[in-house]
């Protein structure tokens, strides 16, 4: 089996916040976003969401914006357990996660060679356009891995939100 190819498809930076109002205004005030879309109590019950091999408990808000080609990702627990959770509770305010955004057709592959590779899957989620998996890397480079499967109405979500149409 040919190793996927992942690095390429990085794209975003994601802080877990306690005051994501607080953390979302020192982006814009400070660092210039225009603006986030916001997802607010998104709900594991909802979108197939696991946490540690099981179904998930957990719901959080999340906020996503782009400073040039990154994306910038605000969340903040609202409840229920989940790595968001674990992650304000061990190290407070903090980066988190990195991602990587690829075709859902490649997302299967990456998917098994990070598992094969090591570094078991924490937490999942699905939304229509796309499907999302973080992966236990921190023991190695200290933050979690995402990486996200997308259809084309994902990637043109993508497109919309870079350009600031949402």
């Amino acid at each position: 089996m040919t190793k996927p190819v992942i690095a390429p498809a990085f794209c975003q930076v994601a802080w877990v916040v306690r005051d994501l109002a607080a953390a979302e205004k020192f982006f814009v005030e400070t660092m210039g976003i225009s603006r986030f879309m916001h997802m607010d109590n998104l709900a594991a019950k909802d979108t197939e969401g696991t946490y540690l091999g099981k179904p998930g408990n957990w719901v959080c808000n999340l906020h996503i914006a782009y400073a040039g080609d990154t994306q910038i990702e605000l969340i903040q627990p609202v409840s229920g357990a989940s790595m968001y959770q674990e992650s304000l509770d061990r190290h407070g305010d903090a980066v988190q996660h990195v991602a990587y955004w690829l075709d859902d057709a490649d997302y299967d592959a990456a998917a098994a060679h990070l598992e094969s590779s090591g570094y078991p899957q924490i937490q999942s989620f699905r939304l229509p356009i796309l499907r999302v998996g973080y992966y236990d890397t921190r023991r190695v480079i200290g933050v979690v891995t995402e990486i996200v499967g997308s259809t084309e109405a994902g990637h043109e979500l993508r497109r919309n939100l870079k350009a600031g149409k949402f």
